[in-house]
């Protein structure tokens, strides 16, 4: 698949870097032992920069350094206010969500360093195109399952069963906490492993074949290549229930690593699913190298929690109040509101096919 990208983005990008001074000199650059580029240490992604373009920026694509510093002062000043108040505690909220104040959050506080508006460069205008039918379908179908008790581990989302991170990727985003990676690289390979989860990809790259189409993995097949001075890697065969962004299992995912300085890596990925969206799309971000490690992530330890969530599942059942549908999907990715949200909109479509 080719990466597709206007020549105004690819352009506004290079003068981005340029501008930040991510941009170095040929013999600075690093390279491995055996002459690759060298991408290998620990990389921290988290960014305020939204994923698609606010309204109040209209046409705008990227951002002033005095507008960069504007907006990352009133995170800070947010952050500080929601730490004064008690992190946001909410204990009416009567669900797990009360353990998730603004302590344990990770966002950053600072905006990427391509000084863009938004993460998405293409389509031009940040924004991303539209989806299909068949897509929303399919997303309001897992919502409306999620927000049911489970009959057991397979109804609840991957992100609760510890299996795949909602910010590990492929591709990797910016999310509530743990947005950091490491690189490492041997001859013939790179490897990627996310804090979240402590999920991991060892990555060939010699660009070989990918596996046969019946063979489907939580995180793809990925296969690399270098081109220049970038690490590019695509990546199929998906799940049915590995769900970026509404995606299906037919999507193909490209990659682009660049080291663009001593302490910088633009990463950059294109979404390509007709059958979940219009037009591809294609998003930039620039990760920071970092001196911390990459600690260890237990998730829910021992998957306990999943195991306390169908008792409580089959406590309704027994007490007979399995049908009020309440509370099974946290705050934070929707709550009830979305669970509702799906399920009317699974009934419209319903009745306008019955007619």
């Amino acid at each position: 698949m080719k990466h597709r990208l206007s020549a105004s983005t690819v352009v506004l990008v290079v003068a981005a870097l340029v501008v930040t001074g991510a941009v170095y000199a040929e013999d600075e650059k690093l390279v491995t032992s055996w002459g690759v580029p060298d991408l290998q240490g620990t990389w921290d992604y988290r960014s305020i920069t939204p994923l698609e373009r606010p309204a109040e920026f209209g046409d705008k694509a990227t951002l002033t350094a005095e507008e960069a510093a504007a907006l990352e002062q009133r995170r800070r000043e947010a952050r500080a206010a929601r730490a004064a108040q008690g992190g946001d505690v909410d204990p009416s909220q009567g669900d797990v969500d009360v353990g998730y104040n603004s302590f344990w959050l990770d966002l950053g506080d600072k905006v990427s360093g391509t000084m863009r508006t938004s993460l998405v460069i293409d389509p031009p205008n940040g924004r991303l195109p539209k989806m299909t039918d068949g897509a929303i379908r399919r997303v309001n179908e897992r919502y409306a399952l999620w927000g049911q008790p489970p009959a057991g581990p397979e109804e609840r989302n991957s992100f609760e069963r510890c299996i795949v991170g909602f910010n590990a990727g492929p591709p990797m985003t910016p999310g509530a906490y743990n947005n950091m990676m490491e690189i490492f690289q041997s001859p013939g390979y790179v490897a990627i492993m996310t804090e979240m989860i402590n999920d991991h990809r060892v990555i060939p790259t010699d660009g070989r074949e990918h596996a046969d189409e019946g063979m489907r993995f939580w995180k793809g097949d990925s296969s690399g290549v270098w081109d220049g001075d970038t690490f590019v890697v695509t990546t199929k065969n998906y799940t049915e229930h590995t769900a970026y962004r509404g995606t299906g299992p037919n999507l193909i995912l490209t990659e682009r690593f660049t080291r663009t300085g001593p302490d910088a890596l633009l990463y950059e990925y294109t979404v390509d699913d007709p059958e979940s969206f219009e037009a591809p799309w294609t998003t930039a971000l620039e990760m920071r190298r970092s001196d911390d490690p990459v600690l260890e992530y237990a998730c829910h330890e021992g998957n306990r929690a999943m195991t306390l969530m169908l008792r409580g599942a089959r406590h309704r059942e027994q007490q007979g109040t399995a049908e009020d549908g309440k509370d099974w999907l946290a705050s934070w990715y929707g709550g009830q509101n979305r669970v509702d949200a799906a399920r009317e909109a699974l009934e419209a479509a319903k009745a306008e096919q019955d007619q």
